[in-house]
């Protein structure tokens, strides 16, 4: 079969046939490139899940507890409990757990190198006939401070529940955050 000479670019009688070495070289390097850049691209999600996974196994080990006792509205009680789990002097995650009449809140904060990554908040029925009867839940992924996903669950608006997504739950951790510090302190001068 003979190739046209419009289509056969002109050859010089020492060069080899087909693509040049170097082409060839160049685009199995490309090819490879591409293939490890894509793997190793900064996956948000699997990041945390792992972050999040070996904090749960270490909290399993070494979780601490306090007890907290506040006046709620009309000089109501609410007694906090708070866990917290502590890897290499930095606090890895934290807990408050209380009870409002019939209903029990959770606030768990998963922390990675001093900052949130997520935020986790639920409200269930206290002592249900169905242990993870969730009626309201939401789940907040940061990265830097900034928040990459926000999750609902359950039904409708709550006390929990926040207008502004973005900054409200950063607010709410922060202010958790001192409030774990100063009783942590407190509790290491007892």
């Amino acid at each position: 079969m003979r190739i046209p000479a419009a289509i056969a670019p002109f050859r010089r009688p020492h060069q080899p046939t087909g693509l040049s070495v170097t082409m060839l070289m160049t685009i199995v390097a490309m090819a490879i490139s591409s293939t490890a850049f894509t793997q190793s691209r900064y996956d948000w999600r699997s990041n945390i899940d792992q972050v999040i996974h070996e904090t749960d196994s270490l909290s399993l080990k070494s979780q601490r507890t306090f007890y907290l006792n506040k006046i709620l509205r009309k000089d109501e009680p609410l007694k906090e409990t708070w866990y917290y789990t502590v890897h290499n002097n930095n606090i890895i995650v934290f807990e408050v757990r209380y009870r409002i009449d019939s209903l029990e809140y959770t606030e768990t904060y998963y922390m990675n190198r001093g900052r949130l990554i997520c935020m986790e908040l639920y409200e269930t029925d206290f002592l249900s006939y169905y242990e993870d009867e969730i009626k309201h839940g939401e789940v907040f992924f940061f990265d830097h401070d900034m928040l990459i996903q926000y999750v609902t669950v359950g039904n409708g608006l709550t006390d929990l529940s926040f207008r502004d997504p973005q900054y409200e739950p950063l607010r709410r951790f922060y202010k958790r955050y001192i409030e774990l510090q100063k009783n942590i302190l407190s509790l290491a001068t007892n």
